[in-house]
């Protein structure tokens, strides 16, 4: 089955740092598809004066974990016809607690979800598969069971979804329930998440990739010759805290007190290598002076 549109990749993945008690959340993701033709859109929204953005994230949050709310959302998008390219960072609060050495953070707000029609300009960013990939779904749904009706070059009509044949019904619902702003993929505790400690910069990464959220083909057949539309969508996690952490489900631990007994330690020594140089100096000093008589 020969493809249409040769579109070029670009990699979408969610990324979360925590350093200082702060919990930072950057989403880099990317709509591959040819099934239609986008609004052509290119905008940079802020929440602080933005209420429909700033509603929807600040419900959505509460929503996956009480107590978490967004600040400092940007985000930018553009849309150019066979794909959507969207890009938000924001400081996440509410979600991180110390208890003397001990840094908590509460991460089940990491699969919040977002169904709401999002708009900029004349586009819907977050329900693209109700907006536009839906209709196109449905008139080739309804070519398939009609085959050369209501477009008699159409001679058939196959709907693959993850790579398995699903009836034209299947698909329609399949892409009309699809939405962007969709992490509940990222439901699994963290604490099976792959994890890895990097001495070089002293840092603990957990690492997930959930399956594709959008993965649909249509083969239209028309007088002998098969095009291929898709659809694909989907993104990994990455999750970085400063210092040597651990997982409990979805809550983060860290021992704060690591990071300040190192400094005080480093002072130590470098007090001691100074004191040390001070009294070789003076040792050298005297031993001079007794050379020369002066003792």
């Amino acid at each position: 089955m020969a493809s249409l549109f040769v579109l070029p990749a670009y990699a979408s993945d969610v990324t979360i740092t925590i350093e200082n008690q702060q919990v930072q959340a950057k989403l880099t993701l990317s709509l591959q598809q040819n099934i239609t033709r986008l609004p052509v859109q290119s905008n940079t929204l802020n929440m602080a004066s933005n209420d429909e953005l700033s509603s929807a994230f600040t419900k959505a949050l509460a929503n996956a974990s009480s107590g978490a709310a967004p600040s400092g959302l940007m985000l930018n998008l553009e849309s150019v016809g066979m794909w959507l390219n969207i890009s938000a960072t924001m400081m996440v609060s509410g979600v991180s607690v110390r208890n003397k050495d001990m840094l908590s953070a509460n991460m089940t707000w990491k699969d919040f979800e977002i169904s709401s029609n999002l708009r900029a300009g004349n586009l819907s960013y977050n329900t693209v598969g109700s907006q536009y990939l839906r209709p196109v779904a449905e008139f080739y749904s309804n070519a398939s069971r009609f085959v050369g009706r209501p477009n008699s070059t159409i001679t058939g009509v196959n709907f693959f979804v993850n790579g398995t044949s699903v009836s034209g019904p299947v698909a329609e619902n399949y892409v009309g329930n699809f939405t962007v702003l969709d992490f509940r993929a990222l439901s699994t505790p963290i604490e099976y998440w792959t994890r890895t400690y990097t001495l070089s910069n002293n840092t603990t990464t957990w690492r997930y990739t959930p399956p594709q959220l959008l993965d649909i083909t249509i083969g239209v057949e028309r007088l002998n010759v098969t095009k291929s539309y898709f659809a694909h969508y989907g993104y990994e996690a990455e999750i970085t805290v400063q210092g040597i952490a651990r997982a409990n489900g979805d809550t983060l631990l860290l021992d704060v007190s690591a990071g300040e007994k190192e400094w005080v330690m480093a002072g130590v020594i470098a007090l001691t290598i100074v004191l040390a140089i001070v009294a070789q100096l003076s040792f050298r000093a005297k031993k001079k002076s007794i050379k020369l008589g002066r003792w």
